[in-house]
């Protein structure tokens, strides 16, 4: 079955217009994790990580992951064995340094409330890995973070409020021949589209470009940071959703 995500950005949540949007031009629904960007980068991941693997069956399932801005980084950050598709509108490329604009006291566009970005929190987001080679440090990270969970899942039950697999720990760096690696889904690469608009006001398009070329599509929309409109894309979520595609690693 085909299924999408779509991931808000800084500032937003779950009960996001553009995932509502995203759902009625599909005409399917389209599942809007929340996560906290008031918590580390490897927390928001961990939490992003662990409400798409309980909406997706692995084995039968075909995910598309869409996210814009912050949420952009995020979808093409993620590693899941079901994506086939990854798209992003407007991402972040280096979030520690991108959002620095964004330090100290913020309201959420959801229910209006104030909260503050801390520079500890900005910072976090330097233990991203480089998101272009699908099989990374974190690709490998969440297949070992997947056997584990396995194993206890067989061990023991999980207690309310356990939190399995998150990554609450300095990601792996190093010392690990990605190329020689042959665990499942090690031979399919998801299809990588990514939109920008000509005329965004908070992030430097240009950057986006050169950080992302030859490792995605790039495609040019007329828009601001904030995407109005998203029929643009319907066609080519929809024919994303083939298994078998593949993009520039």
């Amino acid at each position: 079955m085909d299924k999408f995500v779509y991931i808000h950005g800084f500032n937003s949540g779950g009960n996001s217009r553009s995932g509502q949007e995203l759902s009625q031009l599909l005409g399917v629904p389209v599942c809007c994790p929340e996560y906290d960007y008031a918590r580390p980068f490897a927390e928001c991941l961990a939490s992003l990580r662990r409400q798409i693997a309980a909406f997706v069956d692995t084995q039968h399932d075909h995910l598309t992951v869409m996210g814009s801005s912050l949420g952009g980084f995020f979808a093409l950050q993620l590693r899941h064995p079901a994506t086939v598709h990854a798209v992003a509108w407007n991402p972040v490329v280096f979030p520690a340094i991108q959002l620095e604009q964004f330090l100290g006291l913020n309201t959420r566009f959801s229910d209006g409330t104030d909260w503050e970005f801390t520079r500890e929190i900005l910072l976090s987001y330097a233990q991203a890995p480089d998101p272009r080679p699908w099989w990374n440090d974190l690709w490998l990270y969440e297949q070992d973070v997947a056997g584990e969970d396995r194993e206890a899942s067989e061990d023991c039950p999980v207690t309310p409020g356990t939190q399995r697999g998150a990554l609450s720990v300095t990601l792996p760096r190093g010392g690990v021949a990605l190329a020689n690696h042959t665990g499942d889904g090690a031979e399919r690469i998801p299809r990588r589209d990514i939109f920008l608009a000509d005329h965004d006001e908070l992030l430097d398009a240009r950057l986006t470009r050169v950080f992302w070329q030859g490792a995605a599509t790039l495609h040019d929309i007329a828009s601001r940071h904030q995407i109005l409109d998203y029929r643009h894309a319907v066609s080519l979520l929809k024919e994303g959703t083939s298994p078998g595609t593949t993009s520039a690693v």
